[in-house]
């Protein structure tokens, strides 16, 4: 086989639409639905037709021998697919295909069953549909191959440039609306820290304070406890002189009226048993008041403390208040903005994705591989709790 450039190209396009042609069956057989599969828009797969190249170049002198026709074709179409997905991944982020879910698997990109399956592919296009192609390629005209294939190179470098300039812009718009989403998700925590380290603060506050006002009171009720007992103790010296007078002066008038009628001394001391009396009931009323003006004292000092207790929580809760009020209107402000360019963004995708005719590829995200609409509904569904 002459591998000059004319029948390179031929060969290279006719077998990237048989594996695109592979490819859709397989998919339309085993997932139940129709999808145009590959890198470009176009009905191609090219990394069938390299690898096709690769399995010809290679093998074409043992393509008598099933044994290392097997094995020649399972070893370059397996280093084809894994450097084919590690570059898209690597320059896109993005798989085409994923084995991450087969034993036997290398990073996902290959895996021992589908390398089986390309060995057998391999014995069977050498053997069965290499030679039929092949011999109506060589009976094409020079000139009209010529034509063809600069008409599907023209086709496939459009194709190539379309399709890089929607992954590109895919990718860029992905990257900014993970920081959207990042952005978001940082302001949620802004959120969460501030205002839980605001009611931890005004708490604390609220409570030395609280417990000063206590200090403060209890002091100031001691002090009346002490002055009420001061004064008691100063009336009770003062009345005890009045008392040991009057009787001094009682005492002799009886002694010089002894001699008077009897009714004069009841009289006198009828007196004297009523000026006791009302001495005495002037010392108890005195004392009573006392005692009332303590009692009353300490209610109002009771009070005036309840009160100030209740306006200082009430003056934290307002303060509190007032400066969540102003933060989360500032955070509000910062949420919508995030959350329109978050909109912004998934508007651009949702444009490139109408521009490409085949179907999206999945997201490789720490390992793990997505679909690039399921990523996109979970960021809005994130967005919105």
């Amino acid at each position: 086989m002459s591998f000059d450039f004319y029948y390179v190209a031929l060969l290279f396009f006719i077998y990237s639409f048989l594996g695109w042609c592979v490819e859709v069956a397989f998919v339309a057989i085993t997932a139940r639905r129709v999808e145009n599969r590959g890198f470009l828009n176009g009905p191609v797969c090219p990394i069938y037709g390299c690898g096709m190249l690769g399995v010809l170049a290679a093998l074409t002198p043992y393509r008598d021998n099933f044994i290392l026709l097997f094995i020649g074709g399972f070893i370059i179409c397996t280093a084809v697919e894994l450097f084919g997905g590690w570059v898209l991944d690597k320059i896109f982020h993005m798989r085409w295909w994923d084995y991450t879910k087969n034993k036997f698997n290398i990073g996902g990109y290959v895996c021992l069953r589908f390398s089986i399956m390309w060995g057998l592919g391999v014995v069977a296009v050498m053997k069965l549909v290499h030679p039929p192609i092949f011999a109506l390629v060589r009976r094409l005209p020079k000139i009209a191959g010529i034509i063809i294939i600069s008409i599907l190179v023209t086709i496939f470098a459009i194709d190539m440039v379309v399709t890089l300039k929607n992954l590109i812009g895919i990718r860029k718009s992905l990257g900014q609306l993970d920081k959207v989403a990042d952005d978001l998700n940082n302001l949620g925590n802004q959120i969460k820290d501030v205002v839980g380290n605001s009611a931890i603060n005004m708490a604390d506050r609220a409570e030395e304070s609280l417990e000063k006002l206590d200090e403060r009171t209890e002091e100031s009720r001691e002090k009346w406890a002490n002055a009420s007992e001061a004064a008691k103790e100063k009336f009770a010296e003062a009345v005890e002189p009045a008392r040991e007078k009057f009787a001094e002066a009682v005492e002799p008038a009886k002694e010089k009226l002894a001699g008077a009628g009897e009714a004069t001394k009841e009289k006198l001391a009828g007196a004297g048993n009523a000026t006791k009396e009302l001495i005495s009931n002037a010392g108890g009323a005195t004392k009573e008041i006392i005692t009332n003006a303590g009692s009353a004292t300490k209610d109002m000092i009771y009070s005036a403390g309840n009160a100030a207790k209740d306006k200082l929580t009430a003056s934290a809760a307002s303060k509190n208040k007032n400066q969540n009020s102003a933060m989360k209107e500032k955070w509000a402000i910062q949420r919508a903005e995030l959350e329109a360019k978050m909109d912004s963004y998934i508007a651009k995708i949702n444009i490139y994705n109408k521009h490409s005719l085949n179907s999206l590829p999945k997201l490789n995200k720490s390992g793990k591989s997505i679909n690039i609409k399921e990523y996109i509904e979970m960021l809005k569904n994130k967005k919105d709790e």
